[in-house]
C-alpha cells in the first residue's frame, strides 16, 4: 500500500514539472514573440520618423539653392550649398548629408544627336563637344574607344529606327542577343541604364559611374529637339576637364583649377584668352556656352539618417528652375540596419577624395592642388 502511495505521488510530481515545464515554454515564446513585435514596431517607428527627417532636411536644402540661385549667377564649391550638412544630433540618432552638383559629371543624355551629320561634326574639328569629351573621358578612365561607342548611346536615346553610323545599334541588333532585349529610343532615367546598351560591359559602367549621372532636358518644347544640359566648369572633376580640354588637356584643367570659381561665363572665356594666348572669338567656338557654363540647374542631395535601430539613406535629385521654386524630380530610399557598417570606402571614392586620378600616358598628380576645393560629398564618401 505504502509503495503504490509512492509511485502515485511520483507520477503526481512528474506530471507537475512537465505541466510546469511546459507553461514555462509557452510563456517564455509568448515573452519572445512579444519582444520581436516591440522590436519590430520600434524599427517601424524609428524608419518612420527618420524619413519625416530626410524629409524635413531635403527642404531645407531646396530654400538653401533657391536662396543661392537669388544671390547668385554662379554655382561652385565655395558656396553655402557644397558644404557638408553638419552632423545633427536628434533625439536618439544623428542626421548629415551634403549636396553635390549633378552638372560637374557627364550627362549621358546629352549624347542625343539628330543625325550622323550633326554626330560626324561633334567629333571632328577642334570644338568641344559631348561626343568628343565622352570619347575622351574614356580614355582616361583606360576605357577602350571605338566608334561604336558614341553611336550606339545615340541610337539608344533617339527615337527612330535608323542607325545614326555604321557602328551604331537599332532595335535589331538587340534582337539578336541572348537574351534578346528592347531598345529604348528614349532618353535615360539612371545612368547604370548604360550597361544595357550594346557594347558596354558592366564593370565598364561601374568604372565610369562616380562621372557619369542621366539628367533630362531642362526645359523640353514641343517640336523642338531636347536641349543639351552644359558642364558646370566650377564643379566639374580633374577627369571632365582634361577630356573637355581635348588635346589641350592639362592646360586646360590647370587653367581652370587654378583660377575657378568664374563668376560668368565670359569670365571663363577671358581667362582662356589669357592663359592659351588665342582670340575671343577662338575661344568661344572652342568652348561654346551650349556646353559649358558656370551655373547648375540640377543638384543631388544625400541625406542619412540614423535614429535607433533604424537608418535610412535618401537621395532626391533636384531641378532649380529659373523661374519658381525647386523641385524634386527623383527620390530614392534605402532602409539599412543602424548595426551595418557604413561602406564609404570603395577605390573610386577613396582614390577621387584623394585626387588620385586614371589615365594611361596622361595620369595625373597623386598630390591635391591646394587651391581646389574638394566637394563635400566625395569628401564623406556619400
Amino acid at each position: 500500500m505504502h509503495g503504490s502511495f509512492s509511485r502515485q505521488s511520483g507520477v503526481a510530481l512528474i506530471a507537475a514539472l512537465l505541466l510546469m515545464t511546459s507553461i514555462m515554454f509557452i510563456l517564455g515564446n509568448i515573452f519572445y514573440r512579444h519582444q520581436i513585435n516591440v522590436a519590430q514596431a520600434t524599427l517601424t517607428i524609428h524608419q518612420d520618423q527618420a524619413y519625416l527627417l530626410a524629409l524635413s532636411a531635403e527642404s531645407w536644402a531646396r530654400q538653401l539653392l533657391d536662396e543661392d540661385k537669388d544671390n547668385s549667377n554662379a554655382d561652385h564649391f565655395e558656396e553655402l550649398w557644397a558644404q557638408a550638412i553638419p552632423a545633427m544630433p536628434v533625439d536618439g540618432g544623428m542626421v548629415n548629408g551634403c549636396v553635390s552638383d549633378l552638372q560637374g559629371r557627364f550627362n549621358v543624355n546629352s549624347l542625343h544627336y539628330k543625325s550622323p551629320g550633326e554626330l560626324k561634326n561633334a567629333l571632328g574639328g577642334d570644338e568641344a563637344s559631348f561626343a568628343k569629351t565622352w570619347n575622351n573621358l574614356l580614355r582616361y578612365l583606360d576605357i577602350p574607344v571605338f566608334p561604336g561607342r558614341v553611336e550606339a548611346v545615340v541610337d539608344w536615346l533617339d527615337n527612330n529606327a535608323s542607325k545614326v553610323g555604321p557602328d551604331g545599334a537599332e532595335q535589331d541588333e538587340y534582337a539578336g542577343l541572348l537574351p534578346p532585349r528592347m531598345i529604348a529610343n528614349a532618353i535615360m532615367v539612371e545612368p547604370n541604364e548604360l550597361a544595357s546598351v550594346l557594347g558596354y560591359k558592366i564593370f565598364e559602367v561601374q568604372q565610369v559611374m562616380p562621372w557619369l549621372t542621366a539628367l533630362p532636358a531642362p526645359k523640353i518644347t514641343p517640336g523642338l529637339p531636347l536641349q543639351p544640359v552644359t558642364i558646370n566648369i566650377n564643379t566639374a572633376s580633374e577627369e571632365l576637364l582634361l577630356a573637355l580640354g581635348d588635346i589641350l588637356d592639362m592646360q586646360f584643367r590647370d587653367m581652370v583649377i587654378a583660377n575657378r570659381p568664374f563668376e560668368t561665363l565670359g569670365d571663363f572665356h577671358d581667362q582662356l584668352k589669357f592663359e592659351l594666348a588665342l582670340p575671343i572669338a577662338e575661344v568661344k567656338r572652342r568652348w561654346p556656352e551650349s556646353v559649358v557654363s558656370v551655373a547648375s540647374q540640377f543638384f543631388e542631395l544625400y541625406i542619412e539618417v540614423t535614429l535607433g535601430e533604424a537608418r535610412i539613406e535618401v537621395r532626391s535629385i533636384i531641378m532649380r528652375s529659373s523661374s519658381g521654386d525647386s523641385v524634386i524630380i527623383s527620390r530614392g530610399l534605402t532602409t539599412v540596419p543602424a548595426n551595418v557598417k557604413k561602406d564609404s570606402g570603395s577605390a573610386l571614392l577613396e582614390k577621387l577624395a584623394a585626387g588620385t586620378k586614371f589615365g594611361s600616358d596622361k595620369k595625373l598628380n597623386n598630390k591635391t592642388d591646394e587651391q581646389q576645393v574638394l566637394p563635400a560629398c566625395s569628401m564623406i564618401g556619400a
